[in-house]
Order: structure tokens, then C-alpha cells, then sequence
């Protein structure tokens, strides 16, 4: 649990399949930017990759939902996760993603810190993320928790 600067109280917690219509609805509410700037293009996931997203094999992958309640109902405001490297399980790539209005309120810092801590204590010795470029928001945020940024070369 977290609460917001506002006093919003934030649960921060494993997703689970019983979550598919919380994702579906956090999905489809992203606005085109954000959507982009997780996906790295401009297409929405069907619904069998939605379904993929909350059905995760625990062994390879953990994911953190986080939800806060509006207008009575509990809605997902955020999500963040890391896959496991095939090759070298003590490697993961991490994704994060937040709701517009809960962008630049310290959710994603507290969520993915959150995510950190569950990777360190399941052996992952090093995490790694890729933006884009102009996703400013991300630079900042990976800079302040400890990361290095790179720039990759194209192919």
C-alpha cells in the first residue's frame, strides 16, 4: 500500500489472472501516447496478449499491479513487471506502465522500486529496460532509481 501526495490510497500488489478485466479496462483507457511510448508503436493489444499479460508463468516473470479506487470502484492506475532472460535467469527486462493521470505523482517511482525489490529478492542481479528516446519521463525515472541509459544502435 502507498498513498498519494493527494491522500489516494494505492495498493500495490502480484497481478493475477482475475485481473483480465481490470487490464483490459487499464489497456483500453491508455491514451495513444502512452499506449506508444510502452509499446513502441502505435498498435493495442489484442485480447489474447491482454490475457497473456495477466496470466504470467511466476517462475519466469513477475508483474505488480497497482490499483486505487475511483469513484467507488478499484481500478488499475499502473502496472510494472520483468520477464526473466532465457539464457541467464539471473537477468530480467523490466516494462512499466501508468494510467495519464497518475503520471508524474511518484507512483512510478514507488511501483517500480516495488518491482526492484521483488526481482532482487528472486535472484535477478541485473535489470534492464528499453524506451524510446523522447520518453523523457522514463530517461528520469530509470536515471533516479540507478540506471545507466545506453543508446542502441540500429539495425
Amino acid at each position: 500500500m502507498w498513498v498519494a501526495a493527494d491522500g489516494t490510497v494505492v495498493t500495490i500488489r502480484p497481478i493475477s489472472a482475475a485481473d483480465l478485466a481490470l487490464e483490459q479496462s487499464f489497456v483500453v483507457g491508455l491514451s495513444a501516447s502512452t499506449g506508444y511510448q510502452r509499446l513502441m508503436s502505435a498498435r493495442r493489444p489484442p485480447p489474447d496478449e491482454v490475457r497473456r499479460f495477466t496470466d504470467i508463468n511466476p517462475e519466469r516473470e513477475i508483474a505488480l499491479i497497482a490499483t486505487a479506487p475511483v469513484q467507488g470502484k478499484e481500478r488499475q492506475v499502473g502496472l510494472a513487471r520483468y520477464v526473466k532472460e532465457q539464457a541467464s535467469p539471473s537477468e530480467a527486462e523490466f516494462a512499466i506502465v501508468l494510467s495519464d493521470n497518475w503520471q508524474g505523482r511518484g507512483l512510478g517511482t514507488r511501483l517500480l522500486g516495488s518491482l526492484l525489490s521483488e526481482a532482487k529478492s528472486d535472484g535477478v542481479r541485473r535489470v534492464f529496460g528499453t524506451t524510446l528516446s523522447e520518453n523523457r519521463t522514463m530517461l528520469a525515472l530509470a536515471r533516479k532509481l540507478g540506471f545507466r541509459p545506453r543508446t542502441l544502435a540500429r539495425r
